[in-house]
């Protein structure tokens, strides 16, 4: 097959039939009526076509139809050789009503048509529509968010409420259907979800049954925006201190603000965190009573703190000083095999000099102090232990000897 259509002369006869098969078929009819043809006479044909489509020309801003003849069925009638040119070709025709100039009511109005081979008379059935108009109405309804899978939500995270962008849509159409809105609604599915969802959601519009209205609706996307929180607690947080006052100053108060903060995060990490640490204040930058802002850190594993900062008021006053004579050490951590006891001091007591605001010094009381040395790491024999002082914050202790000498012994069995 292939050698034969390489073959020039085969092509050139194949074309010269082609040719000859189009010319008959456009020029048959001219053949059977030119006087003294050998060609008997071709009769004339018909064709439908059936469920043709029904277009409307109408004002489109001001007008919605309610009623109308959707389809009609067109009749062709002509010579057989141009109904079968219409069948090949097809050519782009239009079956339509015209309501131009018509006003919202009922009219019985022309089917028209247009685009037809000129040489075929064409017949509609039927040859009138019935066409309702009636004017259009827009309203501005909120849009409301469905979230579907809600129980699905990756576990411990939490749902917050639904930001819709714009808040309400226009819907616009006959006055019949306006009547039947009910609601607006966007779908956002949250199944296995672990982070806000920002998405572009179709706008559906629904009647009081429930039933969905296929409505012009402006716009026909919005923004949707779904908060997924993950678990979070409220936790105190501690101010640690670093630097010095200047001389001859004190703090008389701190006071921050909030007094908790939230933690985000795996439900595991927030279990072992109870009291939030580094949070860092200078006094090395304080010369007068102010406030502060002091940035809260993010522990390791935890997703995010809020608030980011914190606010601290310090009061600063002058310092003054009072001193607490024969102040009781106490010895901590004595193994249950040892004796701990005092080299010197003899009589294990200390003077304590206290620093600060009056208004702290006039409430202190010697029951709010606790002086103290560690000896859970010591071996038999004598040491030098560091004494250790703890007492109300913003005051400043110091002890009349910073070391105690202690002999620590075994208990014979």
């Amino acid at each position: 097959m292939n050698k034969l259509f390489e073959n020039r002369w085969f092509l050139k006869i194949f074309a010269f039939f082609i040719a000859l098969m189009l010319f008959l078929m456009v020029n048959l009819d001219n053949l059977h009526n030119q006087p003294g043809a050998v060609l008997p006479p071709i009769s004339e044909g018909t064709f439908q076509i059936e469920d043709v489509k029904l277009d409307a020309i109408f004002d489109e801003e001001r007008f919605a139809i309610m009623e109308m003849t959707e389809s009609v069925q067109v009749n062709l009638r002509g010579q057989q050789s141009s109904i079968m040119m219409f069948q090949l070709a097809r050519p782009s025709y239009e079956v339509y009503v015209d309501l131009s100039g018509k006003e919202a009511g009922v009219h019985h109005v022309p089917i028209q048509y247009r685009n037809f081979p000129g040489d075929l008379s064409v017949s509609i059935q039927p040859q009138t529509a019935r066409v309702i108009l009636q004017e259009k109405k827009t309203v501005s309804i909120p849009v409301e968010v469905d979230i579907v899978n809600e129980g699905e939500i990756a576990e411990g995270y939490s749902i917050g409420t639904a930001i819709v962008n714009p808040v309400n849509v226009e819907i616009t159409a006959a006055e019949d259907l306006i009547d039947q809105v009910a609601i607006a609604k966007v779908y956002v599915d949250v199944a296995g979800a672990d982070e806000t969802i920002e998405k572009g959601a179709p706008v559906k519009i629904y009647d009081h049954a429930g039933n969905e209205l296929h409505l012009d609706v402006d716009p026909a996307v919005v923004d949707v925006r779904v908060p997924i929180t993950s678990p979070f607690k409220s936790v105190p947080y501690k101010i640690s201190r670093e630097g010095q006052l200047p001389q001859g100053v004190s703090i008389s108060s701190i006071v921050s603000t909030p007094k908790e903060v939230t933690i985000y995060g795996p439900q595991d990490v927030l279990n072992e965190i109870s009291v939030l640490e580094g949070i860092t204040l200078n006094l090395d930058d304080l010369t007068e009573s102010q406030t502060v802002e002091l940035a809260v850190p993010v522990p390791d594993g935890v997703e995010s703190v809020e608030p980011g900062f914190i606010e601290v008021t310090i009061e600063l006053t002058e310092e003054e000083s009072i001193t607490m004579e024969s102040m009781p050490i106490e010895i901590t951590g004595t193994p249950a095999t040892t004796i701990v006891a005092f080299v010197e001091p003899e009589f294990e007591e200390v003077s304590l000099t206290i620093r600060g605001a009056q208004s702290l010094l006039e409430k202190i009381r010697p029951e709010d102090i606790q002086i103290y040395i560690d000896v859970s790491q010591l071996a038999p024999g004598e040491h030098e232990v560091p004494i250790q002082v703890v007492g109300p914050q913003n005051l400043v202790f110091t002890p009349s000897q910073t070391t105690v000498k202690v002999s620590v012994s075994e208990i014979e069995s």
